[in-house]
């Protein structure tokens, strides 16, 4: 009887370590695989008007400087593009005025 009672745990052990092999192997299937990142698409914006080109970059980056130079502190800052003058215009903390632009010739 001790012989049948060991045949028997076996085979259940043999089963459960089949069970165990055939989880981890679905497992290992099923788990999601992670998708290769993409590098950042790099962008950058034009604007050309009348011979001038200027980058949207040079254009905030020169507006920062007019309101830095001017000892203002901003909040919020809002740039106005205005085509015909060749000229960008801004305002900080919603004021404004006739002497808050830069021109765009100069970048």
């Amino acid at each position: 009887m001790a012989t049948k009672k060991k045949t028997a745990e076996s085979a259940v052990a043999t089963t459960t370590t089949a069970k165990e092999k055939a989880t981890k192997t679905i497992e290992k299937t099923s788990a999601p695989k992670k998708a290769a990142k993409k590098p950042a698409c790099k962008t950058s914006v034009c604007v050309e008007m009348s011979g001038l080109s200027a980058s949207i970059t040079d254009i905030q980056n020169a507006v920062k400087k007019a309101v830095k130079d001017k000892g203002l502190d901003a909040a919020e800052l809002n740039i106005y593009i205005n085509a015909a003058e060749q000229a960008a215009y801004y305002t900080v903390d919603g004021e404004g005025g006739e002497d808050y632009k830069v021109d765009l010739k100069t970048l």
